[in-house]
């Protein structure tokens, strides 16, 4: 076994294995910590399903893997060919894996038995409804008896509920799991100097427009808040099963904006003329232990936030006069309350102090930082079981 003590001035070359496409609405997270990673000195190889022009200027060698496109095919048959690239280019010397949980069930075995250094990428438990989401919890469960095994070195997750979560499942060292919350980009992300209520409330949700992600209850929240006198727009930005239904609502509906998924400096832009962002997600199991990146962006971007009252959105030290949580059984009806009672003054008061939130809060610097340390810890400090005696 190498040493796992690395020089910090050298920095660690990183292969990170992930079934994140660069155009994925959810790859901005794989994207802000490989920056992040890069810029702490680390030398990263990117092996994922994009054809490697996909990442030209990125500052990251990247390798494109063979993905199926049958469905429920997508990520074995990404292992595979991870697996394929890697009995290829042994000679390779990383010092560390990084392997999303979709991929650990067929990766993990081979390259533990080349004694290689691995850390399990959790960013969420099977979020699909279907039968084949169902299917998937299956190689989740997998690739965290690697980590309780010792077969993976440690995992990152993206809450605390969530690493408790893991934990009652798989009960081994708390150490050995680390929290990478979901932050924002401080930069493209930002708040407009005076951003006017005018006649009309802006509101806009974005992210995957899926049905069991509550996103129908956002046009009826605004059909009510317009019968009660109240001007709003709505914007919706995302794809998923739910898109072609809103597209036709929008089609009758002169306050309803529909986009499809769209570049984050369009977004960035779009969330800066806004005054108020939805969580809708509502209280499950999956979204409970979340950790939405679309929460650090309302913030970021100076939107007021108002959602459904979860582990999942909550955020310590917030004031509902800006950041407005409500049980799922009374949304709407406190929810148009809690809207009412906004004026200009209020507004733009929560507007500044959303955004010194996000600034003293949710940079990725902080998770890139506990990644790194995850990266650079010596596991002997932790307990982990010895393979033979399992």
């Amino acid at each position: 076994m190498p040493s796992l003590v690395q020089n910090e001035e050298a920095g660690l070359d990183i292969c990170w294995i992930t079934v994140r496409k660069e155009k994925d609405l959810c790859s901005t997270t794989t994207l802000a910590l490989a920056n992040g990673l890069v810029d702490s000195g680390h030398r990263l190889t990117l092996l994922n399903p994009d054809d490697e022009q996909d990442h030209t200027p990125q500052p990251w060698v990247q390798h494109k893997l063979h993905q199926s496109t049958k469905k429920g095919f997508h990520a074995s048959s990404l292992a595979s060919s991870a697996v394929r690239w890697l009995k290829e280019n042994e000679n390779s010397n990383f010092d560390v894996y990084l392997i999303d949980w979709q991929v650990a069930k067929k990766i993990a075995p081979y390259l533990k038995t080349n004694n290689k250094r691995m850390i399990l990428m959790d960013r969420s438990p099977p979020a699909d409804v279907s039968l084949l989401g169902k299917l998937q919890w299956n190689h989740w469960k997998k690739a965290w008896r690697h980590v309780r095994d010792g077969v993976i070195e440690r995992g990152c997750v993206v809450s605390p509920l969530h690493k408790e979560f893991v934990l009652s499942s798989f009960p081994f060292s708390k150490d050995r799991i680390h929290v990478l919350p979901a932050g924002v980009d401080l930069e493209r992300f930002k708040i407009q100097k005076k951003q006017s209520v005018g006649e009309m409330l802006h509101f806009i949700y974005h992210g995957r427009l899926d049905k069991h992600r509550g996103v129908f209850a956002l046009p009826i929240f605004v059909q009510k808040l317009l019968k009660a006198g109240v001007k709003a727009q709505l914007t919706l930005v995302g794809e998923g099963n739910a898109l072609i239904p809103l597209l036709e609502m929008g089609k009758n509906c002169s306050w309803l904006i529909v986009h499809r998924r769209m570049e984050q400096e369009e977004l960035a832009d779009l969330l800066s003329k806004q005054h108020i962002g939805f969580l809708p997600m509502p209280k499950s199991k999956i979204w409970n232990l979340a950790s939405p990146l679309k929460r650090s962006e309302y913030l970021a971007s100076g939107l007021l936030v108002l959602g459904i009252d979860h582990n999942g959105h909550t955020l310590d030290n917030t004031d509902s006069s800006w950041y407005k949580l409500i049980s799922q059984e009374h949304f709407h009806d406190l929810g148009i309350d809690w809207v009412k009672s906004l004026d200009e003054s209020s507004i733009e008061k929560g507007r500044q102090e959303a955004r010194r939130y996000s600034e003293m809060n949710c940079s990725w610097e902080k998770t890139v930082d506990e990644l790194a340390r995850a990266l650079t810890l010596n596991h002997s400090n932790d307990t982990i079981p010895s393979i033979s005696s399992k």
